[in-house]
C-alpha cells in the first residue's frame, strides 16, 4: 500500500550559543495535509487527513576555518505521526487510524560557507538512529468488526535528512529531503469480540518526503 499528499509545514528553531564555541538547539517541527491511499488488495481513498510534529534537542560545537564553519551535533528526537484513514475505500473496505511513534538519536553536521554580498550557503546532513518505535492501530474504528486496537513496538530502523539553503540578510531557501526507514515490527495478538483472533505485525515501510523551505531569524 501507499499514502501520498501534500504537507504545508512550521518549523521553530531556538539557538543558545554557549562558551568554547559549544551551542544547545531546540527543534520544533508541525506538518498537515491529507494523502491518497492507494493498495493493491483494499482499494483507493483519497483526502485523508495526515499530520506530525516532532521536537528535537540538540548539542553541538562549531569548529572554524578560513571561510567556513563545521558544526557537528547530536541529541535526542521525537516524532509523532497521525494518519485518519477512517471511511470506506473504492471497494467497500473500511479504514482506520493509526499512530506512528519515534524515539530516535540524531548525529549529524551543519556546513556554512560564505558567499558574497554578506550571504552564506548552509548544508545539512543527518543520520537518525531509531532507538524505539510504537505503531497504534484503532482497529476498533472498522464499524461492526469486533476487533481490538493494538500496538506493535518497532525496535530497528533510520532515518536521513538532508538540505541546502541559501542565506542573507533577508533570509534563507533552499530544498530539502527527508527519509526513513522502519524494519518490519513484532507480532501482536489482536482480540475479536474480546476472544484472541489472529495474529498481526507493522510491516517494514519507507517514507520520503521533500520540499522547499522558507526561513527567516528573529
Amino acid at each position: 500500500m501507499s499514502l501520498k499528499g501534500t504537507k504545508l509545514g512550521l518549523d521553530v528553531n531556538v539557538t543558545d550559543v554557549l562558551q568554547n564555541d559549544n551551542f544547545i538547539r531546540g527543534d520544533l517541527r508541525f506538518a498537515f495535509g491529507s494523502v491518497d491511499y492507494t493498495s493493491n488488495g483494499t482499494g483507493s481513498s483519497s483526502g485523508l487527513p495526515d499530520w506530525y510534529i516532532e521536537a528535537r534537542l540538540l548539542f553541538g560545537k562549531d569548529w572554524s576555518t578560513t571561510s567556513s564553519v563545521f558544526s557537528p551535533y547530536t541529541g535526542l528526537g521525537y516524532r509523532y505521526l497521525y494518519n485518519d484513514a477512517r471511511g470506506i475505500s473504492n471497494t467497500g473496505y473500511s479504514g482506520y487510524r493509526r499512530e506512528s511513534n519515534y524515539v530516535y538519536l540524531p548525529v549529524g553536521i551543519i556546513h556554512r560557507t560564505a558567499l558574497k554580498n554578506r550571504s552564506n550557503l548552509i548544508s545539512t546532513l543527518e543520520y537518525d538512529h531509531l532507538l524505539t518505535g510504537k505503531q497504534v492501530s484503532s482497529l476498533s474504528d472498522v464499524t461492526g468488526a469486533g476487533y481490538s486496537d493494538f500496538t506493535n513496538t518497532q525496535g530497528s530502523g533510520y532515518g536521513l535528512k538532508l538540505s541546502i539553503m541559501y542565506d542573507n540578510d533577508i533570509g534563507a531557501i533552499g530544498p530539502y529531503v527527508h527519509y526513513w526507514s522502519i524494519d518490519q515490527s513484532d507480532i501482536t495478538l489482536v482480540y475479536r469480540y474480546g476472544v484472541p483472533n489472529s495474529y498481526w505485525v507493522e510491516p517494514k515501510n519507507n517514507t520520503i518526503e521533500f520540499g522547499l523551505k522558507v526561513s527567516q531569524q528573529f
